[in-house]
């Protein structure tokens, strides 16, 4: 159940952050429409004055006069040269933001929807993980009225001791928990199912398992 609820805020840390980046994505988008819109006045003035003193160079007598308004106009045509290439920096900006918060909005409609529709389904494994561990404690405590308390504890303590795995399989002489070759005799011992065996070595308790069989390792 938690590797279920793990995946989920998984997901939804994603969700978060491509939220967040598109949140930011849209605020640099309008912060360069903005500037965009005062270069595209500032171009605007400056070729309104350039062609003002085009029309006024035509009139002017002084040689001193003529040479400043020729100065003059120089500055604006550098300015104009600059705004547009400023503009144009700014058009490309935009395009990406643009096409960069389209993308970002399609990946955070489909992940909501994935992300709904695997709440939907971890609900679902979550209620059918939570009725099977209810049985089987159901059952588990059931079983325990047969069996001596002594035995009981001493499943615990190596449970507890063996991240949650009391009892494994032997099988050809090894024990699967910890893979150590079992004394000849106790196996012979396990076989007969006379007794209590645990592992030498692990001290898990031990099942004796059919060579000519794989049901793989018992997990209690």
């Amino acid at each position: 159940m938690e590797r279920i609820r793990q995946q989920l805020q998984d997901h939804k840390d994603i969700l978060l952050k491509l939220t967040t980046d598109l949140d930011l994505q849209k605020a640099q988008l309008k912060e360069t429409t903005a500037l965009k819109t005062e270069r595209q006045e500032e171009l605007r003035e400056a070729d309104e004055r350039y062609t003002r003193s085009k029309a006024r160079l035509m009139d002017i007598s002084s040689a001193k006069e003529y040479n400043a308004l020729e100065k003059e106009m120089e500055q604006l045509k550098r300015k104009v040269e600059e705004t547009r290439e400023q503009l144009d920096h700014l058009k490309e900006a935009i395009e990406v933001y643009e096409r960069s918060i389209s993308e970002k909005e399609e990946k955070i409609l489909d992940l909501r929807a994935h992300i709904e529709n695997a709440d939907h389904d971890a609900e679902g494994q979550i209620t059918r993980l939570g009725d099977r561990i209810t049985t089987i404690s159901a059952q588990r405590e059931a079983a325990q009225k047969d069996i001596k308390i002594h035995i009981i504890k001493r499943y615990e303590f190596i449970r507890n001791r063996r991240d949650g795995q009391a009892i494994v399989a032997e099988s050809k002489g090894h024990c699967e928990g910890c893979f150590m070759r079992i004394p000849p005799q106790l196996v012979i011992e396990l076989q007969r199912e006379s007794a209590l065996i645990a592992c030498p070595s692990c001290q898990r308790l031990l099942i004796h398992k059919d060579p000519d069989t794989d049901n793989g390792s018992a997990e209690r």
